[in-house]
C-alpha cells in the first residue's frame, strides 16, 4: 500500500500546480480587475459603476479614465472597489490602471442602453416558456422589445436594471430582435431552441482541441444550429489575454476548439438528435472547489451548516441569471477529492446538493435537469496522472479521496430531484484530465434525452439500491439493471468487511437485476463495496453497455 501522505501528494500535483498559478499574481501584489471587467466592456451611463479587483494589501494605485485620475486603496485583504461616474455615452475610451503593474484597456464604451453579456447577437432563447431578455439603462426608462411579431414592454428600476420576458415560441431561427429604450439595439440573428450551461472545474474547462477525438471533427463549415457562448474565466492580469465577452458564435473550428470539450460533445450529440438550435454557455475554471460555485444555502439539521455564496457563483453564475435554460451539465469534484476533511464536516453529496438547490432557487425556473460526471479513474504517479502509464497491481488497491467522492456523487442523486450521473471510469486510463471527452459528453446527452426530453431509453448505468443478507449470501439490488452482465471475464470488484474493517473479495453471480455475493465466513455488520478504488476496475454493465457506479453501503 502507498502511504496516505504520499498518495495525497501524488494525486494533488496537477490541481495544486493549476491552483497555485491562478493565485500567483495576487501574491506578487499585481493589480487585477475582477472577472466581469476588462477589454471591450460597456459601462452604463446614468448610474455609477463599481469597479473592483485585487492588489497588494493595504496598498494604493491610480485609475485614469476620460481625463480624470482616481486614487484607489486596498484593504487588509488586498481587495479594492471604486465607484466610478463614467459620464455620458460614447467611446471607445482608454482606461489605465497604474500600480505595481499597469493595465491598459483601449476599448471601453459608455452606453445608455446595455444588453447583458449573456444575451446578444446569435443567441439561443430557450423554447417552451418565458425567456427573459435583460440589461441596464438609465433609471425609470421604458423598454420595449419586438420579437417574432409580438411586442413586450418593461421599465428600468431605480438601479437601471431592466428585464423583459418574451414568449419565444417554437424552435427555429434566425429571427430579428429589436430593443428600444433611450437608444435602440438591433439583433439580426436570434434563435429559439435548447440552452444548457456547462460548468465545473478543469475537466469541464479543458478545450475541445485537447480531446482525443478532436482531429476527426469536421468543423470547416460552421453549424449555425449549434451555438457557443464562452464567459471570461479569470481576472485580468498583465500576462494574460484581455478579457473578452466572446458572444454567441456558430460552432466551427475557431469557436469550437477553445470551447469545453465535454460541453461541445454533449451539445453536438443533442443537436444532431433533436434537430433544433442548441445553445451552450461555458462557465468553468480550473482547480476549483465546489464551495466556490455554490450559492448561499442553509443545510437543515446540520450545525454550522450555513454556506456562504461562493466567489465564482457570484462572478459567473449570477451574471447569466435569469437567462432561460433547459438545464446544466457539471464536471467537478477533483479538488474536493484532494481534501482530507471538509471545513464543516460535510460530504460532497451534501455540498453538491446545496449547489444544485441554490442554483435552482436563484434561477427561478423550477427543478431543471442537473447532470454531472462522476470522477474518472485517477493515476498514482506523475506519469499516470499526466500521461498514459497504468498503475501497478499494488497501486490499483489504493482507496482514498477519489473513491469517496465518487460514492458521495452517487448519493447526491437521492438528495436533489431530476439529477443524473454519467459514470465514466471505464473510459479512462488514470489521467487527471482524461482526453476521452467525446464518450463522456455523449453519456451526458443520453441522460438529457431521458430526463429533459422524456425519451424511453436506458441512460444510466446500474445504481445500487440496497444490500440484503440471506444466509451465507448477500443480495445486491440495482436499478437501471436491465440485462446485467460482466463486460469481460468473471464478475469482479465486489468485496465486504466486518467489524474489523478488513475487506475481502467476494465471488459474485448475476441473478436478474441483482448480484448474489458469497459471504460465507463473514459475520456481524457488513460493509459492502464495489469498484471502490482510486483506479476502479469493475466490469458490471447493463444491456446498454453502461457501467455500474462504484459504491460503499451497509448490508441489512
Amino acid at each position: 500500500m502507498i502511504r496516505t501522505n504520499r498518495l495525497r501528494t501524488l494525486l494533488g500535483l496537477g490541481a495544486v500546480i493549476l491552483f497555485t498559478a491562478s493565485l500567483a499574481h495576487a501574491a506578487q501584489g499585481d493589480v487585477m480587475l475582477n472577472v466581469e471587467f476588462g477589454e471591450g466592456m460597456v459601462l452604463q451611463s446614468g448610474v455609477k459603476t463599481t469597479l473592483s479587483g485585487t492588489a497588494a494589501r493595504n496598498g494604493a494605485f491610480s485609475l485614469e479614465f476620460r481625463g480624470q485620475t482616481h486614487a484607489v486603496k486596498t484593504d487588509a485583504a488586498g481587495l479594492w472597489r471604486l465607484e466610478l461616474d463614467q459620464g455620458a455615452p460614447g467611446g471607445p475610451f482608454p482606461m489605465t490602471i497604474r500600480g505595481q503593474n499597469t493595465i491598459e484597456l483601449k476599448n471601453v464604451h459608455v452606453a445608455d442602453t446595455v444588453l447583458a453579456s449573456v444575451c446578444g447577437e446569435g443567441m439561443v432563447l430557450q423554447r417552451g416558456g418565458k425567456a427573459p431578455v435583460f440589461g441596464t439603462t438609465e433609471p425609470g426608462v421604458k423598454v420595449a422589445v419586438e420579437f417574432r411579431g409580438k411586442k413586450y414592454a418593461g421599465a428600468a428600476d431605480a438601479s437601471g436594471a431592466w428585464r423583459v420576458d418574451l414568449e419565444p415560441g417554437d424552435a427555429g431561427g434566425p429571427f430579428p430582435l429589436r430593443i428600444m429604450a433611450k437608444s435602440a439595439i438591433e439583433l439580426k440573428e436570434v434563435y429559439v431552441g435548447e440552452v444548457w450551461v456547462c460548468s465545473g472545474q478543469s475537466n469541464m474547462h479543458y478545450a475541445l482541441s485537447y480531446s482525443k477525438d478532436a482531429g476527426a471533427l469536421k468543423l470547416d463549415a460552421p453549424n449555425p444550429l449549434l451555438r457557443l457562448q464562452r464567459f471570461p474565466e479569470a481576472s485580468y492580469a498583465p500576462n494574460r489575454p484581455a478579457l473578452r465577452y466572446l458572444g454567441w458564435q456558430a460552432a466551427e473550428k475557431k469557436s469550437a476548439m477553445p470551447f469545453s470539450g465535454t460541453g461541445f460533445y454533449f451539445g453536438a450529440a443533442l443537436q444532431e438528435h433533436l434537430k433544433v438550435p442548441v445553445g451552450l454557455i461555458h462557465s468553468a475554471y480550473n482547480a476549483t472547489n465546489v464551495t466556490e460555485w455554490t450559492g448561499a444555502w442553509t443545510l437543515e439539521g446540520h450545525k454550522h451548516g450555513k454556506l456562504p455564496e461562493g466567489n465564482l457563483y457570484r462572478r459567473q453564475i449570477r451574471s447569466m441569471q435569469p437567462f432561460a435554460i433547459r438545464g446544466v451539465i457539471w464536471y467537478q469534484g477533483e479538488a474536493n477529492a484532494q481534501s482530507l476533511q471538509d471545513p464543516l464536516g460535510l460530504g460532497y453529496d451534501l455540498r453538491l446538493s446545496a449547489l444544485i438547490q441554490s442554483w435552482r432557487r436563484d434561477w427561478g425556473q423550477g427543478d431543471f435537469p442537473f447532470l454531472f460526471v462522476q470522477l474518472a479513474r485517477i493515476g498514482l504517479s506523475k506519469e499516470q496522472v499526466h500521461g498514459t502509464q497504468l498503475p501497478t497491481p499494488e497501486q490499483r488497491e489504493v482507496v482514498a479521496g477519489w473513491a469517496r467522492v465518487r460514492d458521495e456523487q452517487r448519493k447526491a442523486l437521492d438528495l436533489a430531484p431530476n439529477t443524473g450521473m454519467a459514470v465514466v471510469y471505464d473510459l479512462t486510463t488514470g489521467n487527471l484530465h482524461p482526453p476521452e471527452k467525446k464518450p463522456m459528453g455523449e453519456r451526458l446527452a443520453l441522460l438529457a434525452r431521458s430526463l429533459a426530453y422524456g425519451e424511453k431509453l436506458t441512460a444510466s448505468g446500474p445504481l445500487v439500491t440496497g444490500v440484503q443478507r440471506q444466509g451465507d449470501s448477500l443480495i445486491v439490488a440495482f436499478k437501471h439493471a436491465e440485462g446485467l452482465s460482466a463486460k469481460d471475464g468473471e464478475l469482479r470488484g465486489f468485496e465486504a468487511a466486518g467489524a474489523d474493517g478488513k475487506f475481502v473479495p467476494l465471488k459474485a453471480k448475476i441473478e436478474g437485476a441483482n448480484v448474489r455475493l458469497d459471504a460465507k465466513g463473514l459475520s456481524g455488520p457488513l460493509t459492502v463495496r464495489y469498484a471502490y478504488r482510486e483506479w476502479p476496475d469493475g466490469n458490471l454493465v447493463n444491456a446498454a453497455g453502461l457501467p455500474a457506479s462504484p459504491f460503499s453501503t451497509e448490508a441489512k
